[in-house]
């Protein structure tokens, strides 16, 4: 199965999401939204950018960074459609696939080193939603 990755960061996450860009498997399509420098910037331009393409191309999962993950946690939330989790182990991130269905995942450069970023991603990329009735049931009451 090929897997497809949108990702964005702000000035705070442009150098961790260097390092994804550069060390994600060659089989991963990757569609980066920016930001291209360290420059200030807003982060919620960037979670909307991933979050309209993810609600336009669902075959895809996002890749948020920021400083500590929150903000664009939030950011990404704001959308229907979209499950956000702020994650820091790999752990969190199959879980919150797993159980939650989560489908973008949110970074802190300032929390997570470059290695265990990794780790994270390739277990957030690699966990699949269960489907049993009770994560059905829990996610519907989320959306309805």
């Amino acid at each position: 199965m090929l897997t497809k990755v949108a990702i964005a960061s702000d000035h705070a996450g442009y150098d961790l999401k260097n390092h994804i860009l550069n060390n994600l498997d060659n089989e991963v399509v990757v569609h980066d939204f920016g930001t291209d420098s360290t420059d200030s910037c807003d982060f919620p331009d960037y979670a909307s950018k991933v979050c309209e393409y993810i609600l336009e191309n669902q075959d895809y999962r996002g890749i948020l960074i920021c400083g500590s993950g929150v903000g664009m946690s939030i950011a990404a939330n704001k959308f229907a459609g979209i499950r956000a989790a702020n994650v820091s182990n790999k752990e969190t991130a199959i879980q919150s696939v797993e159980h939650n269905n989560v489908n973008v995942l949110s970074l802190g450069s300032n929390n997570v080193q470059n290695e265990d970023a990794m780790n994270i991603i390739s277990a957030f990329l690699n966990a699949t939603f269960s489907k049993e009735e009770r994560y059905l049931r829990r996610i519907n009451k989320l959306t309805h």
